[in-house]
């Protein structure tokens, strides 16, 4: 039997949790949402089942790969700029600074401040790109989890196995609702994570939940109610990666970025449509400077 969607459920709960904020949970509350009892239970495998399925798919134990993807989100905030070192440590759920300290030295052989230091200094002031504010409602989603580099998206390939499909099970389970929307949500930045470990999901908007089981190819979560600005880019899918530099450094005034998902939403496809004029809405979480939302 595959087991690879049973990981893959499992692979959706670890990105949940990764971009949870615990700050304000108990210590050691983080280890407890992703110990092998619970993540086993998701796959409907039994512990030692689980762990020998998900390093053969992964080629990293659980709990490497959850301290990796973990220690990358911790380095996406840092270079964002948003948080001390000792707050990132906090929201991502490390014991204590010194625990993250730790292990990120452990990791990348430097210091989180002189890593930032060495990384992400940068004194390339981009181009003015126009944005709008927009209020996205809450939206019922299917998808598909990938995993590798993300100009592998930009394929004829790709679209037949990823939005090709999930429109036909839409259609086929009367789940389209009237106006077609087509989602990427890229969880990893490539200046961070190596290319073959980028994690991507393909969504595509339905009229509600299906009800799924773990075996399961296609999976389902709502996209959650939140503000977004809104940037348009016209051009190949390879160019979004200098795209986001540049509208990171640009949010509308008085809004900083905020904690839910960067989404993508595609509003032509590869298929029918010239790399030149493929157009791509890129939606960044705001909140007003100062909110207590972040």
């Amino acid at each position: 039997m595959n087991y690879e969607s049973h990981i893959e459920a499992v692979l959706h709960y670890i990105n949940m949790q990764i971009l949870y904020d615990w700050s304000l949970e108990p210590d050691g509350a983080f280890n407890e949402s992703i110990g092998i009892d619970v993540l086993s239970k998701i796959a409907c495998l039994s512990k030692r089942n689980f762990q020998l399925v998900f390093k053969s798919l992964m080629k990293e134990s659980p709990r490497q790969y959850i301290n990796r993807v973990r220690l990358e989100y911790g380095l996406q905030l840092l270079k964002e700029k948003r948080y001390t070192q000792k707050e990132i440590a906090e929201r991502t759920g490390w014991t204590n600074d010194t625990a993250f300290y730790n292990a990120f030295k452990k990791r990348y052989w430097q210091s989180p401040a002189k890593y930032k230091l060495d990384k992400f200094a940068s004194d390339v002031v981009p181009d003015k790109i126009d944005c709008s504010l927009f209020e996205l409602t809450e939206r019922p989603i299917i998808f598909l989890i990938y995993q590798g580099c993300y100009t592998d998206c930009a394929s004829e390939c790709f679209e037949e196995r990823s939005w090709e499909l999930l429109h036909e099970y839409a259609l086929s389970n009367d789940l389209l609702p009237e106006q077609e929307e087509y989602w990427g949500i890229s969880y990893d930045d490539r200046e961070i994570t190596v290319d073959e470990k980028c994690r991507f999901y393909a969504g595509l908007t339905v009229h509600h939940l299906p009800k799924l089981k773990v075996s399961d190819k296609i999976k389902a979560m709502y996209l959650p109610a939140a503000r977004y600005a809104v940037y348009e880019h016209k051009g190949s899918y390879d160019e979004l990666d200098s795209f986001y530099d540049a509208i990171l450094q640009q949010l509308p005034e008085g809004y900083q970025l905020g904690e839910d998902l960067v989404l993508e939403r595609y509003l032509n496809s590869v298929t029918d449509t010239p790399e030149p004029d493929l157009l791509t809405e890129v939606l960044l979480p705001v909140v007003k400077v100062g909110s207590n939302r972040l």
